[in-house]
């Protein structure tokens, strides 16, 4: 009867995870862990009035109403050629009026990541060039840049504090139909394999919480007129589909 029950408890013993299921496994855990953390139903009122503010911001009601992105929709022949493709691309979502666009990579502080430079109606676009190599990062500062750019504009009833705060930048992003690129943007995972031995990491952009970031692109998308289905695939496992 012992020999039987031994034999029965090898049985059932589950096989051991490779170390690639293993890393797997932890990045699931930590972003369920994230998720968990953030008091959604608390956060909700403050979310709303952001996306009530940037859609009252914006020059035109319509650009909220646009639909939403994930992809940017070009090809880039040069580092510089994607810097200027993707802050023309911002610019045009944001709906904002220029006479002319210059952009560079530039040794900027380490504080700093990008800046934007208004005169008259010429911007002058700058991205450290620590990222000149990173599509996500060089699309999510040029488009929080901007994101100031019209929360400090002339009629946007917005105030100086609001302006200046980044959590509702990054919702200016989402509202103008970018949030399915911020999202991604703003939490990356990544798996490293030497031999037998596996790494994981994870890398944070930006300012709002990547849950924000999924529940404003979901308000967004309603706004376009998404159906249920269309807006399914837009968050991920961010947040229960609406």
């Amino acid at each position: 009867m012992r020999a039987a029950a031994a034999l029965a408890l090898i049985a059932f013993v589950a096989p051991q995870a490779t170390p690639m299921e293993q890393a797997r496994a932890d990045l699931q855990r930590r972003r369920e862990a994230l998720i968990r953390a953030y008091d959604l139903e608390a956060q909700r009122p403050r979310l709303d009035r952001f996306a009530r503010t940037v859609v009252r911001a914006f020059r035109d009601p319509a650009i909220a109403r646009r639909k939403p992105i994930g992809r940017l929709p070009f090809v880039a022949d040069s580092r510089r050629d994607f810097l200027q493709r993707t802050a023309a691309f911002v610019v045009d979502r944001f709906g904002v009026r220029l006479s002319g666009l210059t952009v560079k990579f530039s040794r900027l502080p380490q504080g700093t990541a990008g800046r934007v430079k208004i005169v008259d109606t010429r911007a002058t676009v700058e991205v450290a060039d620590r990222h000149r190599d990173d599509d996500e990062q060089i699309l999510v500062i040029v488009a929080h840049e901007f994101a100031h750019i019209v929360l400090e504009a002339p009629g946007s009833g917005v105030t100086e504090a609001e302006a200046d705060n980044e959590d509702l930048a990054d919702a200016t992003v989402v509202m103008a139909g970018m949030g399915p690129l911020l999202l991604r943007a703003s939490y990356r995972e990544g798996i490293s394999a030497s031999g037998n031995k596996v790494e994981w990491s994870v890398r944070r952009t930006g300012s709002l919480h990547p849950v924000a970031i999924a529940y404003l692109t979901l308000v967004q998308a309603e706004m376009a007129g998404l159906t249920k289905e269309a807006r399914s695939g837009l968050v991920g496992e961010w947040l229960e589909k609406k």
